[in-house]
Parts: structure tokens; C-alpha cells; sequence
């Protein structure tokens, strides 16, 4: 079977978040069970950097990038202008299927478009991009107007990394028997012994985490707020990510509130720095709004820290069924400074290790992967 995946960032482009890191695990996953994996994407890397080698081999998968026009619009505003992909279209036709990563940019759609001209089944899995959410909604009203309704149409099979993302789905009136329910794989890298993160950045009590791209809907104000709220003032937060344009307005809370001896920032933290920051947290707070599945929940507990998620999503439906973390309402600064002031890091090593035990058998990208394949290989022999 030969299956083009398409993203508009791939590896390493982890300052984009999930979708790179998903993508890329989900190839190299699928090549060692013995599918031919190719991979169209960008030069797409983070806020100054492009993708310098643009056609390479990563792990069994070919990989092919396409110069965006604007690195700044690409970052900021996700609009992906990949020149000469055309290259591409003659090509499609020798895929038994296309699948698709991430929903609203022209890399997809162009591709989705010439996949359907080829009669390419697609598939199309947006981890949380489907629904119109967050920044800059009339821009993505409008393009959904003038491609992205169209585009939908096209899709033969909708990838849900959850029953929350299916509901999504399902409320704007894409059949269920067009939806399956895959979770995302969780891959961390062992923690490296000796490296302390706490070293590093000088920090010599306890802290919590949060780990992330800066966006609004993340809700990285509210554990700020519980900051405020926590009687230790020898409690630290750390916030980990790079910025897509919330920093100042958070940095403008802390200094509000008087933390800014209390709150470090460390920009975007990647292995092995990322798995010594979990390991040695009091706690993950990760309680975003429409977190259809959320990674970092899961790093964090395979590097035995806790994780608090907010409830109106697919991260808190996910984190129960791993039976460890903890759940609040989203947007309660109380409730997340609670959870914090009863943690004791003995009790919870036994909820922990079950949590992990369950992560490794549910969610590890070889059972992922598989499942996957599964699903390729129905929908091909439908066609």
C-alpha cells in the first residue's frame, strides 16, 4: 500500500505544536508495518527559522517540502503559500490513498483537490482545526466560504481523535458513518539521568508547568491565577512554549499580580529539556478550552508528573480513561489552585503508575499505527 500524508509542518517543526509531531510518528509508525509512506509539507520550522533541506528521507518515509512564500505569514497567520506544488498533481494517481493533517491552508486544499480529480480516497484528519475556534474566525469564515465548505465535501473518511471531536463533527453535518475514532500516539524520550531542569533555570523549590504553544484558548492565565491564589509563595510556575502572540498580555498579568519573581519563561523547551521539565514538575497544568485530545497530559504522566486538564473537551475524556490527573471546570483559577494545594507527590505514585500502564497499552504508536492501517485498508477496498 502507498499512502501520501500531507501537513503543512513536519519534522522538525515542533514549534507548531501537535500536528508535526503526530504526523511524524504516524508515518515512521506506518512504514515499519510495511506501508510506503510519502509526505508532502513545507519549509514551514518556526517563527525565524525555514526548513533548509527540503527533499530528505526520515526514517523510511520520503519527505518533500515546498518553499511557502512568506515565513511570516506562515507562522503567524498559518497561511501556507507552498510555490511549485503543482509538481505534485501528476503524481497523485499512483497513491492508493491521501491523508490529510490539519484543515484550513491551501497545502491541503490544493492537494485534497487534486486527489479527488485523480479519484484518490482521502482522508482527513484535523485534531481540533475543523471547527471555526479562536484566532481570527472572520478570516476563517471566509475562507471556509470560499474552499473550505467545497473541500469537506470531498473528504471520503474523517479521522476523530475523540467523541468530543466526532460530536464536532457530527454538529455540522458530517455523517457518522464517515467518522472513526483514532486517539493520537504518545511518545516521550527517556529522561536523561543527571539532567536537571531545575539547574538549569535556578530554581530551587517546587513549581508547576505548563507546557505549550502560547495561544488563548490554552488558558495559561488561570494557572497564573491560581499562582496567586497558593499560599507558598515558594511555588514557582514555569511557562514553556513559544509565543503566537498572547506573551505580552500574560507577562502584563503576572506583573498585575505581583508574580514576577514567581513566573519563569523559558521559550520552547524540546527533548531532552522538555522531559526533565516534566519529571521534576510538582504538577502539568494543561486546562485549555477545546482540547479535542492534548498531548502534553500524557507526556507529562509517562515522565511521573500529574496533569490537571479542563472538562469541556476531549483531554478530559481521554485523561479519565487513563484513570490518573486530575479534571477542573475550564476557566476556574480556584479550582486548578485547589487540586495544587492537596497534591501529595507519595500518593500519587500508585495512580500514576496505573495511568502509565494504560497510556503504553492504549497509546503507543505501534497500536495507533496498526489501527490505522486497518482503517486504509477498508476504505481502499470500498473503492
Amino acid at each position: 500500500m502507498k499512502v501520501l500524508q500531507v501537513a503543512p509542518y513536519f519534522y522538525p517543526a515542533w514549534a507548531y505544536g501537535g500536528i508535526p509531531r503526530l504526523s511524524y510518528h504516524l508515518a515512521k509508525s506506518l512504514a515499519r508495518l510495511g506501508v510506503e509512506v510519502e509526505v508532502v509539507t513545507t519549509d514551514a520550522l518556526d517563527q525565524n527559522r525555514r526548513r533548509e533541506e527540503l527533499n530528505f528521507i526520515i526514517d523510511e518515509v520520503q519527505v518533500r517540502g515546498y518553499r511557502n512564500l512568506s515565513n511570516y505569514l506562515a507562522y503567524y497567520f498559518q497561511f501556507f503559500l507552498p510555490i511549485g506544488l503543482a509538481k505534485e498533481k501528476p503524481g497523485l494517481k499512483s497513491y492508493d490513498l491521501v491523508h490529510i493533517h490539519g484543515h484550513r491552508n491551501l497545502l491541503n486544499s490544493r492537494l485534497s483537490f487534486w486527489a479527488n480529480q485523480a479519484h484518490v480516497p482521502i482522508i482527513l484528519q484535523p485534531n481540533g482545526t475543523l471547527v471555526n475556534i479562536e484566532r481570527r474566525q472572520n478570516l476563517k469564515a471566509i475562507y471556509d466560504l470560499l474552499i473550505g465548505n467545497r473541500q469537506i465535501k470531498r473528504i471520503d473518511l474523517f479521522i476523530a481523535v475523540s467523541e468530543s471531536e466526532k460530536k464536532q463533527f457530527v454538529r455540522m453535518g458530517i455523517p457518522e458513518a464517515k467518522i472513526r475514532i483514532v486517539p493520537n500516539g504518545v511518545f516521550v524520550e527517556e529522561p536523561k539521568p543527571g539532567l536537571s531542569f531545575k539547574e538549569k533555570f535556578g530554581i530551587k523549590g517546587d513549581y508547576i508547568l505548563y507546557l505549550g504553544k502560547l495561544t488563548p484558548r490554552k488558558g495559561i492565565e488561570y494557572m497564573i491565577q491560581a499562582l496567586s491564589l497558593i499560599p507558598d509563595k515558594n511555588l514557582k510556575a514555569v511557562v514553556a512554549g513559544n509565543d503566537m502572540g498572547i506573551l505580552n498580555k500574560l507577562k502584563a498579568l503576572v506583573k498585575k499580580l505581583n508574580l514576577n519573581e514567581r513566573v519563569i519563561w523559558t521559550g520552547l523547551l524540546l527533548s531532552p529539556w522538555k522531559e526533565s521539565a516534566y519529571q521534576e514538575a510538582l504538577v502539568t497544568v494543561y486546562a485549555g478550552q477545546d482540547e479535542i485530545f492534548g498531548l502534553v497530559q500524557f507526556e507529562s504522566i509517562l515522565c511521573g508528573t500529574p496533569a490537571i486538564v479542563a472538562d469541556d473537551s476531549g483531554a478530559g475524556e481521554w485523561l479519565k480513561k487513563s484513570g490518573g490527573g486530575y479534571i477542573v471546570p475550564y476557566g476556574e483559577a480556584r479550582a486548578i489552585a485547589e487540586v495544587i494545594m492537596s497534591l501529595n507527590p507519595e500518593k500519587e505514585k500508585p495512580k500514576l503508575m496505573k495511568a502509565q500502564k494504560w497510556i503504553k497499552e492504549n497509546l503507543s504508536w505501534e497500536k495507533i499505527a496498526k489501527d490505522m492501517k486497518e482503517i486504509y485498508q477498508d476504505l481502499v477496498g470500498r473503492r
